[in-house]
């Protein structure tokens, strides 16, 4: 099987899950963040996952930077950026200066249309997106618990002359052990995930509690299906064909969860610009392009942005 030069831009949970896979599978991994003892824990180390699985990989310097800047002069055929959609803006220029061109870039985040601004920099021909199915907390320097896998990944295209590249990608990350498939529906995955997205990271966030108390709760489950409802309302009239009983679908897959702190949760205890422009604001705004009402992602979006205010202190 080809051996990949895989850079990993973003070593939180999502990017630090598949970057362990790649590299236990023999592909070249460069691992790219800014968070420092994070990687000087990896590089004494190894990057551990626990939880869902249990494994650890070593990485050495050579493969470590801590900066985008330091990617100059590397040979990549393939990154993944995997920092927060909100931090997309900050990135992608300063990738475009070190990174050489006909690399091919993918989209490894929450949210709908961010490999639409990675295309806008780097052509369609260069940008894949993928949309995983699976989770986790960073819980140490280091160290990832995975939440859990409901297999499979999906992976697709904007442009068709890159499909034979996501098809080989799809199997490359399969045959790592992390099942992907190749799809060219992309857009109709990215719906989905934004929707369950939708439905409980804002709710863990505000409430600061976990994916499997807030279906617990009645009143909370309730409103998370009523998000749902929004979500899928609006994804219909924007011609997204979805499974039969997907509600049901949506509501077991959250079922599923279990004790998981969302992502949008530990933004806002740090005190981090989150998502929601990218996830909830996306339903309120192609909402409106089809004069639907949404007041339910239409609060939760106001509340999250609320909740990104720094507290004031004197009151």
């Amino acid at each position: 099987m080809e051996k990949y030069r895989f850079g990993i831009v973003g070593v939180g949970p999502v990017g630090s899950i598949m970057a362990v896979h790649l590299a236990k599978a023999g592909h070249t991994v460069t691992l790219v963040d800014i968070l420092k003892p994070h990687l000087d824990e990896i590089r004494k180390k190894g990057l551990t996952i626990i939880g869902f699985k249990d494994l650890n990989v070593p990485f050495s310097g050579k493969y470590m930077c801590y900066h985008i800047n330091e990617m100059r002069g590397k040979e990549f055929d393939v990154v993944f950026i995997s920092v927060k959609a909100s931090l997309l803006s900050q990135v992608l220029p300063m990738l475009e200066n070190v990174v050489k061109s006909g690399t091919t870039f993918i989209s490894l985040q929450n949210g709908l249309d961010n490999e639409e601004l990675i295309a806008d920099v780097f052509g369609k021909e260069h940008t894949l997106r993928i949309v995983v199915n699976y989770a986790g907390n960073l819980i140490d320097n280091g160290k990832v618990r995975m939440s859990f896998f409901n297999a499979p990944n999906y992976i697709g295209i904007i442009e068709s002359t890159a499909e034979e590249k996501a098809r080989a990608l799809a199997k490359v990350i399969t045959d790592a052990d992390l099942e992907t498939a190749y799809t060219p529906e992309i857009k109709k995955y990215e719906w989905e995930k934004i929707i369950l997205n939708a439905a409980l990271s804002p709710v863990c966030a505000l409430t600061r509690r976990t994916m499997k108390q807030m279906m617990q709760l009645t009143d909370t489950r309730n409103l998370a299906e009523a998000i749902l409802r929004e979500g899928i309302e609006v994804a219909v009239a924007h011609g997204i064909h979805f499974q039969p009983n997907f509600l049901e679908f949506c509501m077991n897959y959250l079922d599923k969860a279990g004790h998981h702190r969302t992502s949008m949760h530990v933004d806002i205890e740090k005190q981090s610009p989150t998502e929601i422009n990218f996830i909830n604001d996306k339903i309120v705004k192609y909402g409106k392009m089809k004069g639907i009402s949404t007041p339910m992602n239409s609060t939760i979006v106001a509340l999250i942005k609320g909740s990104e205010l720094p507290e004031y202190i004197g009151a």
